[in-house]
Protein backbone atom coordinates (compact mmCIF):
# COMPACT_ATOMS: atom_id res chain seq x y z
CA UNK A 1 0.00 0.00 0.00
CA UNK A 2 2.88 2.33 0.75
CA UNK A 3 4.21 1.84 -2.80
CA UNK A 4 0.84 2.89 -4.27
CA UNK A 5 0.83 6.04 -2.12
CA UNK A 6 4.38 6.82 -3.22
CA UNK A 7 3.37 6.52 -6.86
CA UNK A 8 -0.07 8.15 -6.65
CA UNK A 9 0.98 11.31 -4.85
CA UNK A 10 3.39 12.48 -7.59
CA UNK A 11 0.85 11.53 -10.27
CA UNK A 12 -1.84 13.60 -8.56
CA UNK A 13 0.54 16.53 -8.18
CA UNK A 14 1.53 16.40 -11.84
CA UNK A 15 -2.10 16.09 -12.94
CA UNK A 16 -3.03 19.12 -10.85
CA UNK A 17 -0.13 21.09 -12.29
CA UNK A 18 -1.20 20.16 -15.82
CA UNK A 19 -4.78 21.35 -15.31
CA UNK A 20 -3.60 24.49 -13.52
CA UNK A 21 -1.24 25.18 -16.41
CA UNK A 22 -4.09 24.79 -18.94
CA UNK A 23 -6.30 27.15 -16.95
CA UNK A 24 -3.49 29.69 -16.64
CA UNK A 25 -2.80 29.54 -20.39
CA UNK A 26 -6.45 30.09 -21.26
CA UNK A 27 -6.67 33.00 -18.83
CA UNK A 28 -3.50 34.53 -20.26
CA UNK A 29 -4.82 34.03 -23.78
CA UNK A 30 -8.03 35.84 -22.84
CA UNK A 31 -6.04 38.67 -21.21
CA UNK A 32 -3.86 39.04 -24.30
CA UNK A 33 -6.90 39.29 -26.59
CA UNK A 34 -8.34 42.06 -24.40
CA UNK A 35 -4.99 43.86 -24.43
CA UNK A 36 -4.73 43.44 -28.19
CA UNK A 37 -8.19 44.88 -28.75
CA UNK A 38 -7.20 48.03 -26.85
CA UNK A 39 -4.08 48.34 -29.01
CA UNK A 40 -6.09 47.68 -32.17
CA UNK A 41 -8.48 50.53 -31.31
CA UNK A 42 -5.44 52.78 -30.76
CA UNK A 43 -4.16 51.73 -34.22
CA UNK A 44 -1.08 50.11 -32.67
CA UNK A 45 -1.44 47.33 -35.21
CA UNK A 46 1.88 45.55 -34.77
CA UNK A 47 1.64 45.55 -30.98
CA UNK A 48 -1.92 44.25 -31.23
CA UNK A 49 -0.78 41.58 -33.66
CA UNK A 50 1.86 40.41 -31.17
CA UNK A 51 -0.76 40.10 -28.43
CA UNK A 52 -3.21 38.21 -30.64
CA UNK A 53 -0.56 35.81 -31.91
CA UNK A 54 0.62 35.10 -28.36
CA UNK A 55 -2.99 34.55 -27.34
CA UNK A 56 -3.36 31.97 -30.12
CA UNK A 57 -0.17 30.24 -28.96
CA UNK A 58 -1.43 30.03 -25.38
CA UNK A 59 -4.81 28.74 -26.50
CA UNK A 60 -5.05 27.46 -30.10
CA UNK A 61 -8.86 27.25 -29.71
CA UNK A 62 -9.23 30.96 -28.90
CA UNK A 63 -11.41 31.99 -31.82
CA UNK A 64 -11.21 35.68 -30.87
CA UNK A 65 -7.43 35.62 -31.26
CA UNK A 66 -7.64 34.46 -34.89
CA UNK A 67 -10.55 36.77 -35.69
CA UNK A 68 -8.63 39.76 -34.38
CA UNK A 69 -5.44 38.77 -36.20
CA UNK A 70 -7.63 38.96 -39.29
CA UNK A 71 -8.81 42.40 -38.20
CA UNK A 72 -5.22 43.61 -37.86
CA UNK A 73 -4.35 42.39 -41.34
CA UNK A 74 -7.53 43.96 -42.69
CA UNK A 75 -6.41 47.30 -41.24
CA UNK A 76 -2.95 46.78 -42.74
CA UNK A 77 -4.68 46.05 -46.07
CA UNK A 78 -3.10 42.60 -46.32
CA UNK A 79 -6.36 41.02 -47.41
CA UNK A 80 -5.00 37.56 -48.18
CA UNK A 81 -3.58 37.20 -44.67
CA UNK A 82 -6.82 38.55 -43.22
CA UNK A 83 -8.74 35.88 -45.14
CA UNK A 84 -6.40 33.20 -43.79
CA UNK A 85 -7.10 34.15 -40.17
CA UNK A 86 -10.83 34.68 -40.61
CA UNK A 87 -10.89 31.19 -42.10
CA UNK A 88 -9.07 29.82 -39.06
CA UNK A 89 -11.65 31.46 -36.80
CA UNK A 90 -14.45 29.90 -38.86
CA UNK A 91 -12.78 26.49 -38.64
CA UNK A 92 -12.96 26.76 -34.85
CA UNK A 93 -16.47 28.26 -34.73
CA UNK A 94 -18.47 27.32 -37.82
CA UNK A 95 -21.26 29.82 -37.14
CA UNK A 96 -19.05 32.88 -36.56
CA UNK A 97 -21.10 35.46 -38.46
CA UNK A 98 -18.67 38.37 -38.03
CA UNK A 99 -15.77 36.31 -39.40
CA UNK A 100 -17.83 35.38 -42.47
CA UNK A 101 -18.81 39.00 -42.99
CA UNK A 102 -15.25 40.30 -42.71
CA UNK A 103 -13.87 37.51 -44.88
CA UNK A 104 -16.52 38.47 -47.43
CA UNK A 105 -15.31 42.06 -47.33
CA UNK A 106 -11.77 40.91 -48.01
CA UNK A 107 -12.97 38.77 -50.92
CA UNK A 108 -14.87 41.77 -52.26
CA UNK A 109 -11.78 44.01 -52.08
CA UNK A 110 -9.85 41.34 -53.99
CA UNK A 111 -12.52 41.25 -56.71
CA UNK A 112 -13.80 37.80 -55.73
CA UNK A 113 -17.45 38.82 -55.78
CA UNK A 114 -18.97 35.34 -55.82
CA UNK A 115 -16.91 34.30 -52.79
CA UNK A 116 -17.83 37.54 -51.05
CA UNK A 117 -21.53 36.88 -51.65
CA UNK A 118 -21.21 33.35 -50.38
CA UNK A 119 -19.62 34.57 -47.14
CA UNK A 120 -22.12 37.39 -46.68
CA UNK A 121 -25.02 34.97 -47.10
CA UNK A 122 -23.47 32.70 -44.46
CA UNK A 123 -22.98 35.70 -42.17
CA UNK A 124 -26.66 36.52 -42.60
CA UNK A 125 -27.64 32.89 -42.01
CA UNK A 126 -25.69 32.87 -38.73
CA UNK A 127 -27.26 36.05 -37.42
CA UNK A 128 -25.46 39.05 -38.88
CA UNK A 129 -28.10 41.72 -39.39
CA UNK A 130 -28.38 44.79 -41.58
CA UNK A 131 -26.21 43.47 -44.38
CA UNK A 132 -28.87 43.25 -47.08
CA UNK A 133 -27.11 46.16 -48.80
CA UNK A 134 -24.36 43.60 -49.45
CA UNK A 135 -26.44 40.49 -50.11
CA UNK A 136 -29.23 42.01 -52.26
CA UNK A 137 -26.95 41.98 -55.31
CA UNK A 138 -25.85 38.41 -54.73
CA UNK A 139 -27.25 35.65 -56.92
Amino acid sequence: MKIIKNIMFPVLILTGMFFQSCTDKKAESHRLVKSGIVKLYRSDFYEALDDFKKAAEYNPENVEAYYNIGNVYMNLMDYNKAIKYYTQAIEIKEDYADAYYNRGMMQFYLGEYDLACKDWKLAEKYGKTNINDRTRHCK
